[in-house]
C-alpha cells in the first residue's frame, strides 16, 4: 500500500468518527462518502435475515466491517458472509459471499471498482442489489479480474447463493424496496 492510500484511509477513518450515517471508503483512489438510506438499511437486514434462516451463524455475518486487501484499499460491504471461524481482522480470504446495495445511479464503485477487486482476490460470491433498477446481479466463479458467470435477476424473484462452503443462502427480494 502506498502513502498516499495511507493518507486516504486515515483521512476516510478521521471522516467516519466525524460523520454519522456515513458509509465512508476509499474507492479508486477517492474518499467516497455515501449517505446510508432507509433503503439500504432495510435490504441489508433482509439479506442477513434470508443468510440467517439458511442456516448460516449470526457469527458469519457482517454489515459495514472493514475487510482487508493487501496491497489495495480495504473495502466495507454492505453484507459479508464470512468462512465458519474467522476471525477479526478480517481478510479477503475470509470472505464466502460480499454483497453491496448500489447507493447512487450509475455507481462504477459497486459495478466497476468493487467488482474488479473482489474478482481479482477471488471473493467465490458477489452479489449487487440495485434499488434503481430493481434488479439483483449475482456473480459467481472468479477468474482472471472478472467473473466468469453473471446472471440477473429482477425483483420479485429469489437470489440462491451457493457459497463454496456447501451453504445455500435462499435471498427473497419480493419485499425489496425501490429507489426513485
Amino acid at each position: 500500500m502506498s502513502v498516499q492510500d495511507d493518507i486516504l484511509r486515515q483521512t476516510a477513518e478521521r471522516a467516519a468518527a466525524q460523520f454519522e450515517g456515513f458509509k465512508i471508503e476509499v474507492v479508486g483512489g477517492q474518499i467516497v462518502m455515501t449517505p446510508q438510506s432507509d433503503i439500504q438499511s432495510w435490504t441489508i437486514r433482509r439479506v442477513q435475515n434470508a443468510a440467517e434462516a439458511s442456516g448460516i451463524a449470526e457469527e458469519r455475518l457482517l454489515s459495514d466491517v472493514l475487510i482487508q486487501f493487501p496491497g489495495e484499499p480495504p473495502r466495507v460491504p454492505d453484507v459479508t458472509i464470512l468462512e465458519d471461524g474467522a476471525k477479526e481482522p478480517y481478510s479477503y480470504d475470509d470472505v464466502l459471499a460480499a454483497v453491496e446495495i448500489v447507493s447512487t445511479e450509475d455507481d462504477d464503485n459497486d459495478y466497476v471498482i468493487k467488482l474488479k477487486q473482489y474478482a481479482r482476490f477471488g471473493i467465490p460470491t458477489y452479489l449487487i442489489i440495485d434499488p434503481f433498477r430493481g434488479q439483483c446481479t449475482l456473480l459467481t466463479r472468479p477468474k482472471g479480474g472478472t467473473y466468469a458467470s453473471r446472471d440477473d435477476y429482477a425483483y420479485g424473484e429469489t437470489v440462491t447463493l451457493h457459497l463454496t462452503d456447501g451453504s445455500e443462502v435462499a435471498v427473497p427480494t419480493d419485499k425489496f424496496k425501490r429507489k426513485n
